[in-house]
């Protein structure tokens, strides 16, 4: 048949891409030394026992964006005594050191109820950085602005008598531009008390306060300070003209006791957390001049009138922080029990909440992590507005670093590319799926084994590399690309069956005989998988075209890709539409008897879609081949049992009979079926005549296939996904490789489809950018947030699932074939391979759809 095989006019001339510059978050997890079997993937915080306080350098320092300053416990074992004492300290981080710590020598820390503070006055820079505060004194530290771990008490200042009861100091705050020379606020667990910085006196129980203090915070253009407690919020405005103390009591406008208080001068709001959630406090200045406060309630999926701020993911809040930099900052870090929460008031509303909350993020297993401290560095003067500054977070078992990077989603696909690079991990043989650790979340133990879908699992990620090769045309890409199309071959010569490819091949030493093994006949070294599915079909009849028409370079390659399609097609022709295997009977799914498929009511929620596979085979076989038998095979199924009309329902929409499988089975089919069409038009071989009566059956076929694809993506549009956009795209003649089929046909991309692919491929480009870059499918706790609603009708017996969609890094690592709307599911026992992301992202940028 090598006669009729014809090289494509399919490559297009691949343009330049504009690739957008966005903001990656890097989370990296660090365990105390108590917890260090929690996981064997990350690093240990040797000797220490836990963290209470981790806090960002003054704004000035030089190393203000590099590292953190942590107050610590450490465990020294005493051995000849069999005993152990504990010991304090402060030490300084860098996010660069992977974990180690540097500590103080001249900071002494006596107990683990101080509380350090940063002064961000650079005015005060050479007389003190930071003050040490403790229930006994306030010692003022000054540290070399270049060196964070070269810091001396230089000012010791006892608390006077009266505050002999002092046990625990939960705050503290420099307001610089109050009084003369400043003064620095001190919550406590006996009440407000202020050190004037000119006098360096302290005056307890500032404005009468002799309760417990919680939390304080400042707007320094409001010229306002804040101080919570369980009971009360006090304000302070010492501006000229607004002088003055004001209180406000809990459970008016505020829910519960506060447990932290935070200002953000870009949003001009003051968040005030509790464990029910976060209130808002706003200005408004009067028309006399007047500075006065409203609240608003900042709730979960629907906020209370009058709130601006809507979709809080967590409640149980436990401390809020913002970023001290010189750069203007408009995010709002929150942490809680659940996690780590950024709210940021300049970005979209898909970006504007970040939640940070299971293994992805967090150090621990459990989806309690209790976050008790969190600092927020400040950003570097070359970074973009739109980088968020690093953050730490201390939690019960640890700490949780985030960076954020400016990356984009080309430096993305090459990070993913390089997880092909592990032996073993996701490649063996050739065959490429995801791989299963034997120690939790440690990728260094995770290994590949053979896969049911192996065949369909190697198809996508080889067509990834087909489309990547086509767009660089780097020999070395076609040169590791073409050994997993031989494994593919392999795959299909191990059972000895013409057109009969196996799940999955291994070696007969890589294990003993199990069910659904059989030994190869072909080769007396390999066995392989039977019962092969339609799913794997849809897997080689998808990957074949794409290597015949851009991967192979000569026609020895390229017959090499026809024949392993013609022979499956084939095979199913001549097996009255079924796949027959190892034992002589069809397989399980191998079905496409219109018998079958048209009249047992246990395929009709897949009679849409085998009607759909087979009639791709079909057609793409004949466009190659020439053959007459495949095109009337076509016609006889459109004619004689209507498999025409059943393209239009191909997806069922039953809410407890929706199958995400069939919508990736599906997908792929559209593809190859419009590329068969494509084929078939730019034939080179095909005659005249035969081009006019397959060209018959196209245009039948377009109009009913186009009502069925854009009742499909009704559904697959919510999802954002770009796997299912740019075939979408192509599949509906939006981009140029395909456009020229509608218009010839009078069915007009633009008036046929339902779904703009400029749209479509934003939506697209913000999946991929949100992908995270860890693929451990993590455990999720993600039904207890008070963003998501459950999507009741759709339990149907098995896990719970929201109505809209979680971001990609939010929610377990899935292929396409996994529900989106998945909750709670993962078990950090597996990892994904990448061809779900490098299959998007080069399918979209060969078809020039990302920019």
């Amino acid at each position: 048949m090598s006669n009729n095989i014809q090289k494509t006019s399919y490559r297009e001339q691949i343009t330049t891409i504009p690739d957008t510059e966005y903001e990656q978050v890097i989370a990296e997890r660090y365990l105390f030394a108590s917890f260090a079997n929690e996981s064997t993937a990350w690093s240990i915080l040797k000797n220490i026992n836990y963290v209470w306080q981790v806090i960002s350098l003054p704004q000035y320092h030089s190393q203000a964006s590099e590292g953190v300053w942590l107050l610590s416990e450490v465990m020294n074992k005493n051995d000849e005594l069999h005993s152990s004492s504990s010991q304090f300290q402060m030490s300084w981080m860098s996010l660069s050191a992977n974990g180690a710590l540097v500590v103080l020598p001249e900071i002494n820390v006596k107990n683990n109820n101080s509380l350090l503070v940063s002064s961000h006055n650079e005015m005060t820079a050479s007389s003190y950085s930071a003050a040490l505060i403790t229930p006994d004194d306030v010692q003022l530290m000054l540290c070399n602005q270049s060196d964070a771990t070269a810091c001396r008490i230089v000012q010791t200042i006892s608390f006077p008598s009266v505050l002999f009861h002092t046990t625990k100091i939960n705050d503290g705050l420099f307001v610089e531009d109050l009084g003369l020379a400043g003064w620095l606020y001190i919550a406590s667990d006996s009440g407000l008390h202020g050190l004037d910085l000119l006098t360096l006196s302290i005056s307890p129980y500032l404005h009468g306060i002799n309760v417990s203090v919680s939390s304080l915070a400042r707007s320094s253009q409001r010229r306002t300070i804040f101080v919570g407690s369980e009971t009360t919020l006090w304000i302070q405005q010492y501006d000229d003209g607004n002088e003055g103390w004001r209180f406000e009591h809990i459970n008016a406008f505020i829910d519960a006791p506060i447990t932290s208080l935070a200002y953000n001068d870009v949003q001009d709001k003051l968040w005030i957390g509790q464990n029910t959630g976060i209130t808002l406090l706003s200005p408004i200045v009067m028309s006399m001049g007047r500075l006065h406060w409203y609240f608003s309630r900042l709730a979960g999926q629907i906020s209370n009138p009058g709130s601006d701020i809507g979709y809080l993911p967590f409640a149980n809040i436990t401390t809020l922080s913002v970023s001290h930099s010189k750069l203007s900052e408009s995010r709002v870090w929150i942490g809680g029990v659940h996690g780590v929460m950024r709210f940021d008031s300049n970005t979209s509303d898909l970006n504007a909440w970040r939640v940070f909350n299971s293994a992805r993020y967090m150090p621990n297993r459990e989806s309690q992590v209790n976050v008790s401290s969190l600092a927020i560095l400040s950003r570097s003067n070359d970074i973009s507005d739109h980088i968020g500054s690093a953050a730490v977070a201390v939690t019960n078992r640890g700490l949780a670093v985030f960076r954020f990077e400016k990356w984009t989603l080309s430096q993305k696909a090459e990070h993913f590319q390089r997880f092909l690079d592990q032996p073993g991990r996701h490649d063996k043989y050739g065959l490429v799926s995801s791989c299963k650790m034997s120690s939790w979340g440690d990728i260094r133990t995770c290994m590949k084994g053979p896969d049911d879908n192996d065949g369909l699992w190697t198809s996508m990620y080889l067509a990834s590399q087909v489309f990547r090769y086509a767009v660089i045309r780097d020999s070395t890409i076609k040169i590791q690309a073409w050994k997993h199309f031989e494994a593919l071959e392999l795959l299909n010569q191990v059972s000895g069956i013409l057109g009969y490819p196996g799940r999955s091949f291994a070696k007969r030493t890589d294990f003993p005989p199990t069910i659904d093994w059989y030994p190869s006949p072909i080769y007396s070294n390999l066995q392989f998988k039977g019962d092969t599915s339609s799913d794997e079909i849809v897997g080689h009849e998808f990957i074949y075209p794409l290597v015949h028409d851009l991967l192979a370079d000569n026609d020895s390659e390229r017959q090499r890709a026809y024949i392993l399609t013609f022979n499956i097609t084939n095979h199913i022709l001549t097996h009255d539409w079924y796949l027959v295997g190892e034992n002589h009977t069809h397989t399980t799914w191998g079905i496409w008897n219109p018998i079958q498929v048209n009249n047992d009511s246990f395929y009709q929620e897949t009679r849409g879609l085998n009607s759909l596979q087979i009639l791709a085979f079909l057609l793409q076989t004949y466009a190659y081949s020439g053959d007459e038998r495949f095109l009337d095979g076509a016609y006889l199924l459109t004619e004689s049992y209507k498999y025409d009309v059943n393209l239009i329902n191909e997806k069922t929409i039953a809410v407890c009979d929706n199958s995400y499988s069939d919508d990736e089975l599906a997908y792929l089919s559209y593809f190859t079926l419009v590329h068969a069409f494509h084929s078939v038009a730019s034939s080179t071989s095909l005659s005249p005549k035969q081009k006019e009566h397959a060209q018959k059956l196209i245009d039948h076929l377009l109009e009913y296939m186009k009502v069925g694809l854009n009742l499909s993506h009704k559904y697959k549009q919510m999802e954002k996904s770009p796997f299912y956009n740019f075939i979408y795209c192509y599949v509906s003649g939006q981009v140029n490789q395909t456009q020229y089929l509608f218009k010839k046909h009078n069915l007009s991309s633009a008036k046929s489809s339902d779904f703009d692919c400029s749209s479509l491929s934003k939506d697209g480009i913000w999946y991929m950018q949100r992908w995270p870059l860890e693929l451990i499918n993590w455990q999720q706790f993600n039904s207890d947030r008070l963003d998501v609603q459950i999507n009741v009708p759709a339990y149907c017996n098995s896990s719970l699932a929201s109505l809209q969609m979680l971001p990609p890094d939010e929610r377990s690592s899935e292929k396409w074939n996994g529900n989106v709307y998945d909750l709670d599911d993962g078990t950090g026992f597996s990892e994904d391979d990448p061809a779900a992301f490098l299959l998007s992202y080069w399918g979209m940028r060969y078809f020039n759809l990302l920019g």
